[in-house]
């Protein structure tokens, strides 16, 4: 008998769109993930990918259209217009299960890399002091900077705080992880510890939603490649349709662009 493997949809995205007064950014977006799915977002500066992973965890409010996690829409339809009403409590309980991980590392200066991993689990979870520091040691051994535990972030390089900042957003035990160009303000040496840190996090299994420009990174890493511009998805499908052989002139362009990137090296039987 064949095993069935059941895919669970951890997020869905219908019709999402974002104005800022009268700037429309986002123009109807629609996004289905699988748990331990990898998506890559591409497209150049002011398409929209921010906008959309800050959608996701509502640190910006949509315009109009749902958030679906875990199969439980985000907020409740108002009766009356049809628009979409959120509770803070309901929004705080959703970030508690998604991680975000910014261009910036945001660590707090005055608190050891342990403690910055620890803030969360014990401001939002209210869990124990053990339990805080066990988690805190557990996924700083996992980012390789368990030895930096009782450091201060300005005793770390850039793309070690970066590492801490993906250590304590894992703390927080999440269903699904977002990165927002997470090395775009690394010096490019420290570029590729960071990257090997979200691709063990892929070969492990999290569920990523990725912003990046780092086109060989989505081509090994990303399950799927999606194409943003002006505020819509132009081109999605495999890393090797999208970014090798892309179908649209925008996509083509954008490519053109970036120049090319090493590819995996063949694998020899």
């Amino acid at each position: 008998m064949t095993d069935v493997i059941e895919k669970t949809e951890v997020l869905k995205i219908v019709g999402l769109h974002k104005s800022f007064d009268q700037l429309e950014v986002l123009k109807g977006i629609d996004l289905t993930m699988q748990k331990g799915e990898v998506v890559v977002l591409l497209g150049a500066s002011g398409s929209g990918k921010s906008t959309m992973l800050r959608c996701v965890n509502f640190m910006e409010t949509p315009t109009s259209g749902r958030i679906i996690f875990e199969g439980k829409p985000v907020g409740k339809i108002h009766q009356g217009n049809g628009a979409v009403d959120y509770l803070e409590k309901e929004l705080a309980i959703l970030r508690s299960h998604v991680g975000m991980v910014f261009q910036h590392f945001n660590l707090f200066p005055h608190m050891t890399v342990k403690e910055n991993v620890m803030e969360g689990p014990r401001t939002v979870l209210k869990l124990d002091k053990s339990e805080c520091e066990r988690r805190a040691l557990k996924y700083l051994e996992k980012v390789g900077l368990a030895w930096k535990a009782d450091a201060y972030p300005s005793q770390l390089s850039g793309g070690q705080q970066q590492r801490v900042a993906i250590a304590r957003a894992l703390a927080m035990e999440p269903s699904l992880m977002l990165f927002d160009e997470a090395t775009s303000a690394l010096d490019p040496e420290l570029v590729g510890e960071v990257l090997e840190t979200m691709k063990e996090l892929a070969d492990e299994g999290m569920t990523m939603l990725i912003v990046t420009h780092e086109l060989g990174f989505a081509y090994t890493v990303a399950d799927r490649v999606l194409f943003l511009a002006d505020g819509d998805i132009l081109e999605q499908g495999a890393p090797e349709d999208v970014l090798i052989h892309p179908k649209q002139e925008g996509t083509k362009k954008f490519l053109k662009g970036h120049g090319s990137f090493r590819l995996p090296e063949p694998q020899l039987d």
